[in-house]
């Protein structure tokens, strides 16, 4: 026979809510459980009532096999915990003994209806459906206790209750959050309970974190203690050892991220398994290996996928009860999102600036010298020569480096939108732990890095004989030295000057260190450029045609604007701005009284005003006029 899995914490949960615990309204609630225990019974064929008379059905052991089974005894439970609350309310307005004392027989019958579940769960549902159970009868149970004031008992149970919770929380986000949504009515008594119990500490901590400090200090290792009030507590210890040692193939994951010095918690044990052969493969991958990448760039965007998918659930779950914990669950997963996007676009950044060298390498565009970078824009082979046959393919040359730096620029432009919107569903701890800032300003660092390069190529590209624009591959080059270069210094020297740990680990480094670019790239690009900058002027003053009186001191070149006219990769971005007119004029307010007192002043040409009247004549304009001006 197949285990029976069965929700309990959404069932309860979704019954609660659309049936009048939404408005406090225990009395409406109580009728739905006993209308629909009714029905219920009938489909599992356990009906207690017939013509002939009551027969008294209960689930046990040997007719228990379905899911209707966990339902008859969830609804007799929730009815008789429905009336006591009920009660509890009518009592509070009383104040009568024998209401108090039908409050807890109508607790007790709840706690037995819920200890019968959990006693018959492990021998028809799964593991976690059985410590769910278990887990709702100690919420029951914790309540029980509270009212009867047995302060040991009653936290006993919602201690081992949230660590059950807890553990429950890898088998999925709507376990979790539904989970600790019906802990959190737990909460005043842990607090009584703990002060009544004298715990060190109970003031100033959470419910959770007392709840788990006395599960550590004074139930483990304490199973005659705890057995007094918890008779099952052995066999509930042994289904968690069960549930959290790996078994098989499977491998116990601890469903945690650890990246850029911080570690993000989260409950889905799948997205942990995806995470963990993602990290694997990353570490294993070679850029030689097109395979291994493509298997990488695959479990990394699975790990996107996942987690997407586990926010959406919580984002639902979130709908239904507001807690603390899945506000923390909903951020995790949005680091994970940025984790996998960060990822991705490292790598993306990686594989177009290996492709962007190899092309720069294969045009010769790699030299070291003044004299061989002449040489070089005086050979053929510079820039991506046109060949004789129009059917022939195209070679590869500088425009297509000039391309994938755009791209690269893309990617980083995409990332640091990514960052800022995934930074507004973070918790402000999280944003810390991940130091989701720096990840904004090393991709901006980047950008800039990459933004010298590829205006480097692009000059060397307008300076090849494919396209002889010299003067304006001289003011590409200048702008890389007096613009480009210093604000990517800048920004690398900011991020060098925060004392915090490294961004990424040394094994994943060879895949994520262009997303960081050192000092020294950043100088090596400066030196080239200065390199190239006496080549081309010296390529510029040779061409009269092109020579410009700024080429002999490019400080004396006017400002640079977009080029708003050229948008392909073998035209200049920048060019210079010709027209700088700024009007130096103060805006006055208009002001009748000042043409009053200025009218007399105005000398009016009465000769050029009356030899216009004249040419106007008897005409029958000149009428309508001297009708409504008057005549001379």
């Amino acid at each position: 026979m197949a285990l029976v899995s069965f929700d309990i914490f959404e069932y309860i949960h979704d019954s609660r809510q659309a049936h009048g615990l939404r408005a406090q309204d225990y009395t409406r609630y109580r009728r739905f459980c006993a209308h629909h225990l009714r029905t219920v019974r009938k489909a599992a064929k356990l009906p207690q009532g017939s013509t002939a008379g009551f027969s008294k059905l209960n689930v046990t052991s040997e007719n228990a096999s379905s899911t209707l089974h966990v339902e008859v005894q969830l609804l007799q439970a929730e009815r008789a915990w429905a009336y006591a609350m009920d009660l509890r309310e009518l009592h509070s307005r009383t104040e009568e003994p024998r209401q108090r004392q039908h409050v807890v027989q109508r607790l007790k019958a709840a706690v037995k209806a819920a200890h019968t579940l959990a006693a018959i769960a492990p021998g028809f549902c799964d593991a976690r459906t059985a410590l769910a159970a278990a887990a709702y009868w100690l919420q029951m149970q914790s309540q029980l206790r509270f009212e009867l004031q047995q302060w040991e008992a009653a936290l006993d149970s919602a201690a081992l209750a949230r660590v059950i919770t807890d553990r429950l929380a890898q088998a999925g986000s709507s376990h979790f959050a539904l989970a600790h949504a019906m802990l959190e009515a737990l909460d005043p008594i842990v607090r009584l309970a703990a002060y009544q119990m004298r715990v060190s500490g109970a003031q100033h901590a959470t419910p959770a974190a007392i709840a788990v400090q006395w599960y550590d200090s004074n139930m483990k290792g304490a199973e005659d203690r705890v057995s007094a009030t918890i008779p099952e507590y052995a066999d509930i210890s042994a289904a968690l050892d069960k549930l959290s040692a790996p078994t098989g193939e499977n491998v116990a994951f601890a469903n945690e991220l650890h990246w850029r010095g911080g570690t993000v918690s989260f409950a889905s044990q799948e997205l942990a398994a995806q995470v963990d052969r993602a990290q694997g493969l990353l570490k294993a991958a070679s850029s030689d290996n097109s395979d291994s990448l493509d298997e990488m760039v695959a479990a990394y965007r699975k790990v996107g996928k996942t987690a997407r998918r586990c926010h959406a659930e919580s984002a639902v779950a979130a709908q239904k009860s507001q807690t603390a914990a899945l506000d923390a669950l909903l951020s995790a997963y949005a680091a994970v999102q940025l984790y996998s996007v960060c990822v991705l676009s490292a790598i993306d950044v990686t594989q177009l600036f290996n492709e962007a060298q190899s092309i720069a390498h294969t045009c010769g565009a790699t030299t070291n010298s003044a004299d061989a970078l002449l040489g070089w824009l005086a050979g053929p082979c510079a820039g991506s020569p046109l060949s004789d046959d129009k059917n022939a393919p195209r070679q590869p040359g500088l425009a297509q480096v000039v391309v994938c730096y755009d791209k690269i620029r893309q990617r980083l432009t995409a990332l640091q939108r990514s960052v800022t919107e995934m930074e507004a569903k973070l918790l402000p701890a999280v944003r810390r732990e991940i130091r989701t800032q720096q990840i904004a300003d090393e991709a901006v660092a980047a950008e800039a890095y990459y933004t010298c390069l590829r205006n480097y190529y692009s000059a060397l590209l307008h300076a090849s004989p494919a396209c002889a624009q010299y003067v304006d591959s001289l003011a590409l080059l200048d702008i890389v030295v007096t613009e480009n270069v210093p604000h990517a210094t800048a920004l690398t020297a900011q991020l060098a000057k925060r004392d915090l740990p490294p961004s990424e680990a040394t094994d994943t480094e060879p895949w994520l260190r262009n997303l960081a670019p050192s000092p020294d790239k950043i100088a090596q690009a400066s030196e080239a450029a200065e390199m190239a900058l006496p080549v081309v002027r010296g390529l510029c003053v040779g061409a009269s045609e092109n020579t410009k009186a700024w080429v002999h001191s490019p400080a004396s070149r006017l400002n640079l604007v977009a080029n708003t006219l050229g948008k392909s990769a073998s035209v200049p971005q920048r060019v210079p701005h010709l027209v700088d007119f700024t009007a130096d004029f103060a805006v006055v307010p208009i002001k009748p009284l000042f043409y009053d007192l200025a009218a007399p002043a105005i000398d009016f040409d009465m000769s050029a005003i009356n030899a216009q009247a004249d040419k106007q004549g008897t005409s029958k304009l000149g009428s309508i006029i001297g009708s409504l001006w008057g005549s001379r």
